[in-house]
């Protein structure tokens, strides 16, 4: 078989096995202030200054948590957090900036990812679910005093995506656009649900609720409203008891443009990496296979570069 074909066939596979999706607009994480998905209110504002038992990078029993100053969490080159900010409400400690009250919303159809980031001091057991298939039926991912948290290389979560419940602390499904359907049941029983009505804002001190806000370290701003990665996070108690929205820490994120489609062809394409495969033509050929098939099965989106 000709070099070109065994590189053409080898990302065809790919593309045969994650589809047309990863070619298409990239798709984006955003808070929304309920179910019409208007912007987050200002009043909502929300910093994870207090670290409340998180400590970088882990492993400890609180796990890293929504990344903040007081957990040790970088802020200086190569690692800056542009979107820290003061908390207020603790001594203007950096940490995390983003919103309380407020939903997350996924733009279009994606693979989105879920990291347990770890439970820092809460003394209660709370659970973290996911209704990936939008029947009504929540699965557990995450339990506190039973999941090990992921810890964390630089900025990045390092995490196990293999095991099941409990012993695992990533996973990804591929979800519609919409609300990100999942939810949060504190030790008290009360349920926090990512349906644009049941997570309320906590400055009245009258019930739990989560933050929601962007990867500080992939934000340009603070308080900003969408991007590739956010950090959830629910205060467990009555927001004048505890406010420090680390009880449950989960990072959701989803892929870069074009990181599945690599991957793939990546993993396939192993077994060539070691061959002189540099030359032009054997490029252009290759191209020419991938270009004819992905027009043929993904006419509305755009080839992957090779």
């Amino acid at each position: 078989m000709k070099e070109s074909t065994k590189i053409s066939s080898a990302l065809l596979g790919a593309a045969a096995i994650i589809g047309c999706t990863t070619a298409s607009a990239s798709p984006i994480l955003q808070i929304v202030a309920g179910a019409a998905l208007n912007p987050p209110l200002a009043i909502h504002e929300e910093v994870t200054g207090d670290a409340g038992g998180t400590a970088y990078p882990g492993p400890t029993a609180g796990g890293p948590g929504v990344p903040s100053a007081a957990a040790g969490w970088p802020n200086s080159p190569p690692h800056v957090a542009t979107g820290f900010a003061p908390d207020p409400s603790f001594g203007n400690a950096l940490g995390t900036s983003g919103f309380h009250g407020s939903y997350l919303y996924l733009n279009e159809a994606a693979y989105v990812t879920f990291q347990y980031m770890g439970a820092g001091d809460s003394q209660l057991i709370n659970h973290f679910y996911i209704d990936d298939d939008l029947n009504g039926t929540y699965t557990e991912l995450f339990r506190t005093q039973s999941t090990p948290p992921c810890t964390v290389s630089g900025t990045t979560p390092v995490c196990t995506a293999s095991g099941g419940f409990s012993s695992q602390n990533e996973y990804t499904f591929w979800l519609n656009a919409g609300l990100v359907p999942f939810m949060y049941t504190t030790g008290n029983g009360v349920d926090l649900i990512n349906d644009g009505t049941n997570n309320p804002p906590t400055e009245a001190g009258n019930s739990p609720g989560y933050f929601l806000g962007v990867d500080p370290y992939k934000a340009i701003a603070q308080y900003q409203t969408s991007g590739k990665a956010v950090y959830a996070g629910p205060s467990d108690l009555p927001g004048s008891g505890d406010h420090d929205f680390q009880d449950l820490g989960v990072r959701i994120s989803v892929p870069e443009p074009g990181s599945l489609f690599l991957l793939s062809a990546g993993l396939i394409g192993r077994g060539l990496g070691r061959r002189r495969l540099g030359r032009a033509r054997l490029r252009r050929q290759a191209k020419a296979g991938v270009d004819g098939w992905w027009k043929f099965h993904c006419p509305s989106t755009r080839p992957p570069q090779i």
